[in-house]
């Protein structure tokens, strides 16, 4: 371990020292590596050496500051980092490391301006300087965070001076880049362009990293359209307002006077659709240059999902939103939702009653009660009782057919993303499936989610896997019945247990008497739950 102390004496505008101090470091100890690294950076800026040889020392450390960077960030990408909380420092720092290099690289373009032994590095340096203000762009997305005022109109300015200086189009070395090894300021731009209009607040963790490869990995197969371009007429055709504060936006966002600048992705449209057809004849992802860590059919879920943002253009709402102003409760515990369904404690089958309450007109809890004695109060009262919470402090900002968009501004929540969740609008309503589709935290520590509502009314059924003469040992786990909506062109699904679907697989239903659900294809695969269609078996008939 070096220690900041060592580095006291250090003479910061002799780059031997630098070097030596940094080569000296440990990457395996991040928070040693992560202040010496800190230290030398900002002290080099403060008293800078020459320019070539300031140069040469960023460009030296960038892998190893890299690895260093990314362990750090492990410990706040696994799910949303609320502002106060014990690893925002951590985040904090890695984002200040990367701004350091930005402001590292900008200073030698500054003071390497009138020298003409610098003309072929100029094209570098404003690749550098785009890509590290990007990265600390990347570390917002990876902690669900909403953006800090002025970046992107940082990175927006970066990238017209490179185009007005001619450089924008430059490949330079970048051995971060793992896909190409080479990089232009162009491509580096367009490649965050990309990852934001992915909407990463409503992907995981791995999904994430796949999808900042694969952005590297596709923006050469993009163009940003000079300004003198035609304004885009598609209302949902993605523009660039190079003065906002904020990346792509479905023209019809902008206000007509904003002067936009197209963004050409018919290529990477054609693109998308050629790698797409080769998973589908077996071609490994990672022969595609997608990454060795691709497995799937996930890859090819997730490519998917990505051809409209990417390819085409921004996907117009399918059901219209509205504001509203109201709470709602939330269930976050899986027991908690089947309670307020069925108005009573999931049991096995062989130990109580499965048959339905509204067709039984009964609830056993104390005894039994009538329905009619079953008040929203009651069940209230013998949810606290029983343990399950529900969250009411989600206030709804608006809403459509499709879902909420929610916020709570006080105390923790237990939500994470894809999370199969209950909601209930007015505790005289029926509760109603809803998953998570997205988490963010503001700057004002508000964590606003979106919600996406499954078809109704659900209905709890007792799953277990069918194991042959192993499955009467087995105990039934808490399942859910997704009914089919003809009209959203949806059919009949089972929610089980997270990594139960197989491809033709048995599960034993309970409900009202037991049968086969033979699974047939999986619709979502969330934290906590695989919903997946299925033909239905009678028990006695059922072969394996």
């Amino acid at each position: 371990m070096i220690g900041t102390r060592k580095l006291a004496h250090i003479d910061f505008s002799q780059s031997s020292q630098c070097l030596g101090a940094l080569r000296a470091l440990n990457p395996t100890d991040v928070d040693d590596s992560m202040a010496v690294m800190a230290l030398v950076l900002d002290g080099m800026c403060a008293h800078p050496p020459e320019p070539v040889e300031h140069l040469q020392v960023l460009e030296e450390i960038r892998t190893t500051l890299d690895f260093i960077m990314a362990q750090a960030s492990q410990r706040y990408v696994a799910r949303p980092l609320p502002p106060a909380s014990e690893e925002d420092e951590r985040l904090q720092r890695v984002v200040a490391g990367w701004n350091t290099m930005a402001k590292s690289y900008a200073l030698i373009a500054q003071r390497s301006a009138m020298d003409p032994g610098f003309v072929d590095k100029r094209a570098l340096l404003a690749h550098r300087r785009i890509q590290y203000c990007a990265l600390a762009m990347v570390e917002n997305f990876r902690a669900r965070r909403e953006m800090p005022p002025g970046l992107w109109r940082n990175l927006h300015g970066l990238f017209v001076a490179s185009e007005r200086a001619g450089l924008a189009d430059v490949r330079v070395p970048d051995a971060l880049n793992e896909v190409w090894g080479a990089q232009s300021a162009q491509e580096c731009y367009v490649a965050l362009l990309l990852v934001d209009a992915a909407m990463p607040s409503g992907r995981t963790p791995r999904e994430l990293v796949w999808i900042m490869r694969w952005a590297q990995r596709f923006a050469p197969y993009c163009m940003v359209l000079p300004g003198n371009e035609p304004r885009p007429e598609k209302a949902t055709q993605f523009a660039l307002d190079v003065n906002a504060d904020h990346g792509l936006r479905p023209i019809g966002l902008i206000v007509p006077e904003a002067p936009v600048r197209g963004i050409d992705t018919k290529r990477l449209a054609n693109h998308i659709q050629a790698v797409v057809a080769q998973l589908k004849k077996g071609v490994s992802p990672a022969s595609l240059g997608l990454g060795d860590d691709c497995m799937q059919p996930a890859c090819s879920r997730l490519l998917v999902s990505l051809y409209r943002p990417w390819g085409h253009a921004a996907a117009g709402r399918r059901f219209p939103r509205r504001r509203l102003s109201a709470k709602v409760q939330l269930c976050v515990d899986q027991q908690t939702i089947a309670f307020f369904l069925e108005g009573r404690e999931f049991a096995q089958p062989a130990d109580a009653r499965v048959t339905s309450f509204s067709e039984t007109q009964v609830m056993r809890t104390f005894g039994e009660r009538a329905e009619s004695e079953i008040t929203p109060e009651y069940l209230v009262k013998r949810a606290a009782q029983l343990g399950y919470a529900q969250e009411e402090v989600w206030q709804v900002t608006d809403q459509s057919v499709a879902g909420y968009r929610l916020a709570r501004s006080q105390g923790d929540s237990r939500v994470e993303h894809r999370q199969l969740v209950g909601l209930r609008a007015t505790p005289s309503e029926s509760m109603l499936l809803a998953e998570v589709s997205w988490l963010q935290y503001q700057h004002n520590g508000t964590l606003q989610a979106g919600v996406n509502l499954l078809p109704g009314p659900p209905r709890v059924v007792a799953v277990r896997l069918h194991l042959g003469d192993r499955s009467a040992r087995e105990r039934y786990r808490l399942g859910f019945m997704i009914p089919s909506v003809p009209a959203l062109k949806t059919e009949v699904s089972i929610i089980v247990p997270s990594g139960w679907y197989l491809a033709n697989r048995r599960v034993e239903v309970f409900e009202q008497g037991a049968w086969f659900a033979r699974m047939v294809k999986l619709v979502a695969r969330g934290a906590n739950f695989d919903r997946v269609t299925f033909t239905r078996e009678p028990a006695e008939d059922a072969v394996d």
